[in-house]
């Protein structure tokens, strides 16, 4: 495989950013002239104005996700920014009017000396339901991503997995591959029976930590059981103090490992919900990012990883949010 996320840091780096963009394009068969287009820019923009990012492309049940990262300093004004004609840098002034025109789907988050995010997607999701967004970044001088993710939707529920293969490499993105394909196949069983199923089937890769949740809207309930060190928060709503849901130790695949213990919680239009591997750091509050649970999932995940990815190991943030 091709990872599907690349460090932009010279102009060099715009065409590789709009070739991976394409592939996914033809993947989800989509028209590419649209996908290329926003592809350059948001590439573009990293190199103009933050100097160095994050360019990733996230493919899912038909959706593309184009997400540009960055810790610079922030669009300063963004409403502007989004306006033919108008430039920082001397230019024609026409990249992110042109990127939101081109997406079905567009979003932004930044803070002054922090960053930026910007989503474009296609062939965005229904808005009624739990809504999902993801990023993901693949460890330097790997062409493999370890670390994986899924959602299905099944009989009422939305099951969420998140995998990290252990190491990183092509050894770790296998073993993920074979729980994510398992989860997907068992996605109608309750979280614990679906990483029994798991344990056979990859215990002949090097093994993962796994974490499975299921939510219920018309229940309002979300059940979680998960092996390793996959982190989940959970959040009430926006602006509540996080509820941590709990894995037991061990690996997946791992001879004699041990039954997940499963937890419920709650779960409720306000609801969050961040799974993350261990490539990001648990030390962050969301108190410190004023408005970013307002934004697409996709765009929460992203700003998450980039303001706390370790950036030496794979990395996956996935966020859930509410009907």
């Amino acid at each position: 495989m091709t990872r599907d996320d690349i460090v932009v840091s010279e102009p060099g780096h715009v065409g590789r950013a709009r070739l991976l963009a394409l592939a996914a394009a033809r993947r989800a068969n989509l028209l590419g002239q649209r996908v290329s287009l926003a592809a350059t820019e948001l590439a573009s923009n990293l190199v103009k104005h933050a100097g160095r990012g994050l360019f990733g492309v996230v493919a899912w049940n038909g959706r593309l996700d184009l997400l540009a990262i960055d810790s610079g300093p922030g669009i300063r004004r963004l409403a502007d920014s989004l306006r033919d004609g108008y430039s920082t840098t001397g230019t024609l002034g026409a990249g992110l009017g042109a990127v939101r025109r081109a997406a079905d789907l567009f979003d932004a988050y930044t803070l002054a000396g922090a960053g930026a995010v910007v989503l474009a997607r296609w062939r965005s999701e229904p808005t009624s339901g739990p809504r999902v967004g993801a990023a993901l970044f693949t460890a330097p001088g790997e062409t493999d991503c370890g670390d994986m993710w899924t959602a299905v939707g099944s009989a009422g529920a939305l099951t969420i997995a998140v995998s990290d293969g252990l190491g990183h490499g092509t050894p770790a993105a296998e073993a993920s591959r074979v729980a994510i394909s398992t989860v997907s196949e068992s996605a109608a069983r309750a979280p614990g029976s679906i990483l029994e199923s798991v344990q056979p089937r990859i215990a002949r890769t090097r093994g993962a930590t796994v974490a499975v949740a299921q939510v219920r809207p018309a229940e309002g309930k979300v059940r979680f059981g998960g092996v390793g060190n996959v982190a989940c928060r959970l959040y009430s709503a926006p602006g509540a103090r996080a509820a941590r849901l709990v894995s037991r130790p061990g690996i997946v695949g791992a001879a004699g490992a041990k039954r997940a213990v499963e937890s419920t919680a709650d779960w409720s239009r306000e609801s969050r919900r961040l799974p993350r591997t261990d490539g990001v750091s648990d030390r962050w509050s969301a108190g410190d990012w004023p408005g970013l649970f307002g934004h697409d999932p996709a765009t929460v995940a992203a700003w998450v990883l980039g303001r706390r990815g370790r950036g030496r190991d794979d990395a996956c943030v996935v966020a859930v949010t509410g009907e």
